[in-house]
């Protein structure tokens, strides 16, 4: 049995569907999962995770399921068919694209709104398992997990080896995210790195496609402070070096979604959106939040907001205690 799960999306959007990936791995223990979305984050998917292949959901013969009453091509059509099972998560079911795939697939498919109900307080590895519980497939109740490969391990103990990183323990510090708004301040971020740094630890700061501005901040505010910029890293690799590192210290972020997913200790600090659904989940994962009664709030509020007393309120010996804390306990 083949499965086509659609799921366009972010970093973070993509892991935090492997528990419901895992769950239909385990209910159909022979099929082989084939993901479609965003090719430059699944390509992290196959080898360590349940996913087999992955294919990309800008390929152009599927607009015309975005029409009315739209008609697969034959090429689409004979693709979808391959599929015993099509799970979507790139609309709400009243969609046309949703209504479209129904009327090509009939009972084949289930579409699903991958958007969290307002006020639910349903995580959201919980949540993109709904359409699941509906089919009577038991939910997986463990969090998103990837797993390096060898190579992966092997490439990324040459990168450590290659920048003199040896014994020592090393902070990777991600100060962007997809949203400004959710951004701890650079200057924080700064010294969070600054006191670890005196300690003997190493800092390596991550650099993605989003993060010029803070990046760049965090490396204005460290001034001549020595660091190892991690620069558009490919994501497995990335991934395998945030496993070797102390601790990832992040904002909520699909990096901070990644360096949990591969186990690694973890404090993520949240401002205006809410843990209780959007945080990583793991063991070793830590979350260090302000005081603002108005957290969390919605993205329109997170927009137009000009205090960010939820960052604001955090401070730099809360998330100081709180890697301490973590460190000691996975040590």
């Amino acid at each position: 049995m083949r499965i086509l799960v659609l799921r366009p999306g972010a970093l973070g959007d993509v892991l935090l569907t492997l528990p419901a990936l895992r769950a239909l791995q385990s209910r159909f223990p022979g099929a082989s999962i084939e993901v479609m979305g965003n090719l430059s984050v699944l390509g992290l998917l196959p080898s360590r995770s349940v996913v087999s292949a992955v294919s990309s959901f800008d390929r152009v013969d599927l607009t015309g399921l975005f029409q009315p009453e739209g008609e697969p091509c034959e090429s689409l059509r004979s693709y979808l068919d391959a599929f015993g099972l099509v799970l979507s998560y790139a609309t709400a079911a009243g969609h046309v694209f949703a209504h479209n795939l129904e009327r090509v697939l009939g009972g084949r498919v289930r579409s699903f709104d991958p958007r969290p109900v307002p006020g639910s307080g349903m995580h959201m590895t919980e949540h993109l398992q709904q359409p699941l519980r509906e089919m009577g497939v038991p939910v997986c109740t463990e969090p998103p997990r990837l797993s390096p490969t060898e190579s992966d391990r092997q490439d990324a103990a040459q990168w450590w080896e290659d920048h003199g990183l040896g014994d020592a323990s090393a902070v990777a510090i991600h100060p962007g995210s997809g949203s400004a708004a959710k951004n701890w301040p650079a200057q924080r971020f700064a010294e969070v790195a600054s006191h670890l740094h005196h300690r003997g630890w190493r800092i390596l700061l991550i650099r993605g496609p989003a993060d010029d501005l803070a990046a760049g901040e965090v490396q204005q505010a460290l001034d001549d402070q020595e660091h190892v910029l991690l620069d558009n890293l490919p994501l497995h690799l990335l991934a395998a070096i945030l496993a070797l590192c102390a601790t990832t210290v992040g904002n909520d972020s699909g990096v901070s979604h990644l360096s949990a997913a591969v186990g690694a200790a973890t404090v993520v600090v949240f401002g205006p959106t809410d843990p209780q659904v959007w945080a990583p989940r793991g063991v070793h994962v830590r979350v260090v939040r302000g005081s603002a009664v108005c957290a969390p709030c919605s993205w329109g509020e997170q927009q137009s907001c000009r205090q960010s007393d939820c960052l604001e309120t955090v401070s730099v010996e809360a998330v100081l205690r709180t890697i301490d804390d973590l460190c000691h306990n996975v040590r």
